[in-house]
């Protein structure tokens, strides 16, 4: 059996907490649509969806939960909180950590 890596030295990563679009009504439309959004980018490692949580909020959106390696994560943020011309946002960034407990925190406070 390998030797697990100690903690500093596995790869850092950042958790990012999405409001997803009421279009989007299953994990794997959000990976599809999140991979087309992230294509633009020359990312080290796929982003992983870690949660979602289907109409959390009352107007019918979605939350979810993903995470990024720390070299990518000012270009996906960056790209997440972009407007874009014409286009209504379907995934939108709300709030981020180091830590997904805080993450899962601030998510559900506004539900």
């Amino acid at each position: 059996m390998a030797k697990r890596l100690s903690k500093a030295l596995r790869g850092k990563r950042r958790w990012i907490g999405i409001i997803i679009s009421k279009d989007i009504a299953s994990r794997t439309q959000l990976a599809t649509e999140l991979t087309q959004i992230l294509s633009v980018l020359d990312l080290s490692n796929k982003p992983r969806i870690m949660d979602f949580n289907l109409n959390q909020i009352s107007d019918g959106r979605s939350t979810g939960i993903i995470e990024v390696k720390l070299s990518d994560y000012g270009a996906v943020r960056d790209l997440l909180n972009t407007p874009k011309l014409g286009v209504k946002s379907v995934i939108s960034s709300y709030t981020s950590s180091g830590k997904i407990k805080l993450v899962r925190e601030r998510l559900s406070e506004i539900a």
